[in-house]
């Protein structure tokens, strides 16, 4: 009897701990999802602030001193928090080419708004037809999945594979063609 008793406990254990990973798992991954989503709002209204400070889509105006610093500082601030959000995905995910492809893209992506500020020059997104903002709206929903969907406990990567990953996450070769990356791989 007692050894029925004891066995019970242990499984029921095992079996709480399992969900309870599970569920924290599910946590974690929702809120690196909510994070990412407001990175991708804290760009969309940097990009609009900027261009309307340019005069694109609406009247220039008069602008506040520091305005265009201002700028710059929050889009710098949302690309190394944008980077540091790679390192974690590269850390906690097994990512196949494909994965790497589209993430290297996507933080070219949110550097191009930065690129744009320093050149004092208007972001040129004005509809879906331009290629790079289509690209970049592809390359967020595809973020978004990957991080709601891909378990981030099952087959971790070892920190060589995880380095390998970020190292070519991060690579320059991204920056000339990652509005390529959404006609050329699958999502």
């Amino acid at each position: 009897m007692l050894t029925t008793l004891g066995a019970g406990w242990f499984i029921t254990t095992r079996i709480t701990d399992h969900w309870d990973q599970v569920k924290k798992n599910r946590e974690l991954n929702l809120t690196a999802a909510r994070d990412f989503q407001r990175l991708y709002g804290e760009a969309i209204a940097i990009w609009k602030t900027w261009n309307a400070m340019k005069g694109s889509h609406t009247a220039p105006f008069t602008q506040p001193e520091n305005a265009k610093w201002d700028c710059l500082l929050r889009a710098t601030a949302m690309e190394g928090e944008v980077e540091s959000l790679l390192a974690k995905v590269a850390a906690e995910r097994v990512l196949g080419d494909d994965d790497i492809a589209i993430l290297g893209a996507l933080r070219q992506a949110f550097k191009s708004l930065r690129r744009a500020i320093r050149a004092d020059e208007p972001v040129q997104w004005r509809s879906d037809d331009v290629q790079q903002y289509a690209t970049f709206k592809s390359l967020a929903a595809a973020m978004s999945v990957l991080l709601a969907s891909k378990s981030p406990t099952k087959n971790r990567p070892d920190a060589t594979t995880a380095a390998r990953a970020f190292q070519q996450i991060t690579a320059n070769h991204h920056e000339d063609e990652w509005f390529d990356a959404v006609s050329s791989r699958p999502l």
